[in-house]
């Protein structure tokens, strides 16, 4: 009986110990697993995490420079801004700009010297030349290139919207009229002609509407993406703030002489007429793609860029990001 009894035992602790064999083997097998693929994780993490460092590096490179100005608030130098081929806009050649009619010495300065500015092209109306001209920059070649021949009568800023709509209306304008069309061609007509060592600048009154369909249509030229166009575009909003708030006081004091009622309505519309807003660069769009059919075919058939002048804007304006 005892003999049975120490078999019986001898046969369940080897039975026993068989059973423990393989899940031990089984948790040194995952634990050696789980370290690896924690291994592999934070390796992965790592990349990753380099990676958007990388993204993030290459974002914060691609950024206009804001040009500090007494007389001008909205003047900015579009080198800097990296395109979707990896391509970079060479510094003091590309400048946009609000009314250079208040430009102090010092203003005028830094622009030839430092920007070197060679030519100032106008946007505005004959009639805005006339009121408030450029100032005259000595060795800055001047051309007068009105976007449109006037802005015809104002609509009832009473009614609701009536702001939006104008805006968008004046930007379809732009596109569907020959006076439109041809100015924009002219600036790309100056761009081809410049210097190398030299830089355009093309401005308006505010510097938002007609200079900022401007800069949509070089940045499109120069392979730039609609988020980076628009990104652009709207920066208006952040160097207009104080003049914008002036302004409206303006306005608003012109509406009330005029013996009107200053409703909340009319100050939304007045807001609308100062600002940008991607509804009015969504119209300018809806316009291109309607008549031409995309951006590409507008910059070859409504402004007559060949394929030759597209490269050479792009090998006289770019450079490799690399480069600094």
């Amino acid at each position: 009986m005892n003999k049975r009894v120490s078999t019986l035992v001898s046969a369940l602790l080897l039975a026993t110990t068989l059973g423990w064999q393989q899940p031990l083997m089984n948790v040194e097998a995952a634990t050696h697993a789980k370290t690896s693929q924690t291994v592999k994780a934070k390796k992965a993490k790592k990349a990753k995490g380099a990676k958007i460092k990388t993204v993030k590096a290459k974002v914060a490179k691609s950024a206009s420079k804001h040009i500090k100005l007494q007389g001008a608030s909205n003047a900015r130098d579009l080198g800097g801004y990296i395109n979707k081929d990896g391509q970079k806009i060479k510094v003091h050649r590309l400048i946009r700009s609000n009314s250079l009619s208040h430009l102090t010495k010092a203003d005028q300065k830094k622009l030839v010297k430092t920007y070197h500015v060679a030519t100032d092209i106008d946007l505005r109306t004959i009639k805005e030349q006339k009121q408030s001209p450029d100032v005259k920059m000595k060795g800055v070649k001047l051309i007068k290139d009105p976007v449109y021949k006037s802005f015809g009568a104002f609509p009832d800023f009473s009614k609701k919207n009536a702001g939006v709509k104008m805006m968008e209306k004046s930007y379809r304008l732009a596109i569907t009229s020959a006076q439109g069309r041809k100015a924009y061609k002219t600036l790309f007509h100056e761009l081809l002609k410049n210097p190398k060592n030299k830089a355009v600048l093309w401005h308006c009154s505010a510097g938002k509407d007609r200079a900022g369909m401007g800069t949509v249509f070089v940045l499109s030229a120069l392979n730039f993406d609609k988020k980076m166009i628009a990104k652009d575009y709207l920066k208006s909003n952040q160097y207009l703030v104080q003049t914008n708030k002036e302004n409206l006081k303006h306005q608003e004091a012109s509406w009330k002489a005029q013996g009107k009622t200053l409703t909340p309505t009319v100050v939304s519309n007045f807001k609308a007429q100062n600002g940008v807003r991607m509804a009015y660069l969504n119209a300018m769009y809806k316009a291109i793609n309607h008549k031409y059919g995309s951006m590409k075919k507008f910059l070859h058939k409504g402004l007559g860029l060949s394929n030759a002048q597209l490269k050479q804007l792009q090998h006289n304006y770019l450079t490799s990001a690399k480069t600094k």
